[in-house]
């Protein structure tokens, strides 16, 4: 028996989604949640016997992708699927890159969307193929062409905080050159022309954590 959670914030898709999923005889749905703060507050006691959360994205409190990035760094063993009616870049790569198994949308039919919690329970990445045109399509983003190193992501950080080159220098305990050089190679790296542009290109593809 595969047990699993449900996150999302609209109770009418979790309470369809139990519906559907208790047609199955090896799928059982142990608990529900509107968001994914709530589904980590639950997994504190009771992660050992869950196989895999379902996931939606768009939640209120924590959403699908900070869930994810938390869920792998407290419980590997825990699958992570996303279950979503969004297939832009801009949620697709941020989820994987937070170490999602698998993204699924709302429009696949119930043998299907059974057929691929199981396949990622048993290790299998599940990737509708929706999502992997939008893939394909985009190609490698500059920053994951360009490898930010670990102090241009701290620098990074600091500038999304609005913070200015002298105030990057004393938190960094760096010299206000050395933050002039990597901000200039950070620029070079994510191809944006200033300040301003790294910072909505951090936030847009979640490349940094707050």
């Amino acid at each position: 028996m595969y047990n699993i959670i449900l996150t999302d914030d609209h109770q009418v898709v979790r309470e369809g989604m139990k519906f559907l999923l208790s047609m199955t005889t090896d799928i059982n749905v142990v608990k529900d949640f509107d968001n994914g703060a709530e589904t980590l507050d639950y997994l504190e006691n009771s992660h050992d016997d869950v196989h895999l959360v379902l996931t939606d994205l768009v939640m209120p409190e924590m959403d699908g992708i900070e869930l994810t990035r938390q869920l792998k760094e407290k419980y590997k063993h825990i699958k992570v699927l996303v279950l979503s009616s969004y297939t832009s870049e801009e949620y697709i790569r941020p989820v994987f890159r937070a170490g999602a198994d698998g993204y699924i949308i709302k429009e696949m039919d119930v043998d299907e969307l059974i057929q691929s919690i199981k396949n990622v329970i048993e290790g299998d990445r599940v990737v509708h193929p929706d999502i992997s045109k939008v893939i394909d399509e985009t190609g490698n983003l500059p920053h994951e062409r360009n490898i930010l190193s670990k102090r241009e992501t701290e620098v990074l950080k600091e500038i999304v905080k609005g913070q200015s080159n002298k105030e990057i220098s004393e938190a960094l305990f760096v010299s206000e050159k050395t933050v002039k050089t990597h901000v200039s190679h950070i620029l070079n790296k994510l191809e944006v022309s200033d300040r301003t542009q790294a910072v909505i290109y951090a936030i847009k593809f979640n490349i940094i954590d707050f």
